[in-house]
């Protein structure tokens, strides 16, 4: 990989960029112009793609949209979304920059006469974001298998006015809040539990959650409508209206609700990156931009978290990271004591070796015919990732390489005498009708916010690891069997690598063809019976009657 051919070629991405026409038009005009684009794509399944598209070119044309260059053209639709599809290919290979500097082997680089050829060489990067797009179409069906009113919903809207103050709207309403709050426990949602102890810059995460709460109730009305009235959502709300309204449905001050709009809303005030915003304010605007679709979809709660991060780490690291961490393990323990598993939260080691990190989490299942099987966790509950800066910092000292080698040094302290009657120990004080013999065989898993082995390929050969979405739905779905979590571990690690496709783009005369993620087959927990039903007492009798034995369970 030649490090100067690639710095070259990145000169010329970024002349090609900032020379677009998109930049020399009316920024107001070509924001609600954009807007409109994408809510209307957004209404039409079948143009999902050119939607997220749209969104990955915003993101770049924003920062320099915001800062408001002087207009030198007028402005043109058609110009404006071949500028845009120009800049989403710029995002993209963008980011294969970012990898490319940071980590090595990530991509390979041909460069040919005329033409350039980027591919993927590290496979656990596509497979990350194939695990993810799995992830959210499983939250998916899940979300709707939790009696989502849609048609109802909509029934009510068909043919009515969308604005005002219509019985329609209140009914629909009533409805949609229910809706809203099962898909905000699809998020980073974390500091819910202890909300009320939580201060952020300038507000509580109490009062973040009952805005967030609104915005999200008012995104899927304006989808629900759209849909119902085959048209697209609204995107543009006036700056006083909204504020009113939120003052009005959450109770809180005019002067809370500014505040956390501001860390809501993209504007020239924010150095953050925008993919971090749901809501543009330009300031010659009248009105907030934002699409339903990005409101519903989005991770708000960690694009928040992030924003305050940016604006003083130190203070963040001090004040929340913590909770966030407890909160993230106590995540953990209760979906799996939700199934039937015993836990215990930071097992510490020091005791037996000063050097030992705590064990996050030990889940415990009991496991008649054998002992017991032990999953030593390590937790790491970082805030999700949305671009290639995010994602590298796997890589920092104190990322995921850390989470390997804490891994390892748990494992070789309760390899020990000391470490083995400790074990025993902690395991029996967890089950209140202990086994008088038999096995514990213990097996160690990382649990990220989100990273399932992204620049890992190797380590996760010796440990797993997976994100805890995935795990909750596999853990969800087990019915508190240990072996069919083991299973879905391995069909997970083991899945196909997703397909690629290729994107070419021309860059100052030089065609750039590069790898993209296309799709792959999807990877689903089938609900499994077992201590529901009481399976797993029968297996375990027929195993005793047939003279099978705990002290042998593999004879």
């Amino acid at each position: 990989m030649s490090i100067e051919k690639i710095k070259e070629f990145e000169k010329a991405l970024d002349r090609e960029m900032l020379n677009r026409d998109i930049f020399k038009m009316p920024a107001h005009s070509i924001l609600r112009d954009t807007f409109g684009a994408i809510s209307t794509a957004d209404s039409k399944p079948e143009m999902g793609e050119l939607a997220s598209t749209l969104r990955r070119g915003l993101d770049v044309a924003l920062p320099i949209l915001v800062r408001g260059a002087k207009p030198s053209r007028e402005s043109d639709v058609g110009v404006m979304i071949g500028d845009l599809l120009f800049l989403s290919h710029y995002y993209l290979i963008r980011e294969y920059l970012y990898y490319s500097y940071n980590s090595p082997n990530s991509f390979s680089w041909k460069f040919e006469e005329g033409r350039i050829f980027i591919e993927f060489a590290d496979p656990s990067i596509p497979r990350q974001f194939s695990q993810a797009w799995n992830t959210v179409l499983l939250d998916r069906i899940d979300t709707h298998g939790q009696g989502v009113a849609g048609d109802e919903i909509e029934d009510l809207l068909r043919g009515k006015e969308e604005f005002g103050g219509g019985e329609h709207i209140r009914e629909a309403f009533e409805l949609i809040r229910a809706e809203a709050k099962v898909r905000a426990r699809l998020k980073f949602d974390l500091l819910d539990s202890a909300s009320a102890e939580i201060s952020l810059r300038g507000y509580s995460y109490e009062s973040f959650r009952r805005v967030y709460e609104h915005l999200l109730a008012k995104a899927l009305y304006h989808r629900h409508y759209a849909k119902a009235n085959s048209t697209w959502p609204c995107f543009q709300f006036p700056k006083g209206q909204l504020v009113e309204e939120l003052e009005s449905n959450t109770g809180l001050t005019v002067s809370e609700i500014r505040s956390i709009l501001g860390d809501l809303t993209y504007s020239s005030n924010h150095k953050a990156p925008p993919m971090y915003f749901n809501i543009v304010d330009h300031h010659t605007l009248p009105e907030y931009l934002m699409t339903a679709e990005s409101i519903i979809a989005d991770d708000i709660p960690a694009h928040l978290l992030r924003v305050q991060a940016s604006r003083d780490p130190n203070w963040f690291l001090s004040k929340v990271s913590n909770p966030l961490g407890d909160q993230f393990v106590d995540r953990l323990a209760s979906m799996f004591e939700a199934v039937g598993f015993f836990v215990q939260r930071n097992v510490q080691l020091s005791s037996i070796d000063p050097a030992a990190p705590d064990i996050d989490l030990l889940v415990i299942s009991r496991e008649e015919t054998l002992g017991y099987y032990v999953f030593a966790i390590e937790a790491k509950g970082t805030l999700p990732a949305y671009w290639a800066k995010d994602y590298l910092r796997a890589l920092n000292k104190n990322g995921l390489s850390k989470a390997f080698s804490q891994v390892a040094k748990v494992r070789e302290v309760l390899a020990s005498e000391a470490g083995s009657r400790l074990l025993a120990e902690r395991v029996l004080s967890t089950d209140p009708a202990p086994l008088a013999d038999g096995h514990i065989i213990l097996n160690s898993l990382i649990v990220t916010s989100q990273n399932s082995g992204m620049f890992f390929q190797k380590e996760t050969s010796q440990c797993a690891i997976i994100d805890y979405r995935t795990l909750g739905l596999m853990v969800k779905a087990s019915d508190g069997d240990v072996v069919y979590i083991k299973e879905m571990l391995n069909t997970v690690r083991e899945a196909p690598l997703p397909e690629m496709a290729q994107l070419s783009v021309e860059v100052e005369g030089i065609s750039v063809t590069y790898d993209v993620a296309s799709g792959s087959k999807p990877v689903f927990f089938p609900p499994h019976k077992w201590k529901s039903t009481g399976l797993d007492a029968r297996v375990a009798s027929d195993y005793f009657e047939n003279g099978g034995s705990r002290q042998d369970p593999w004879g």
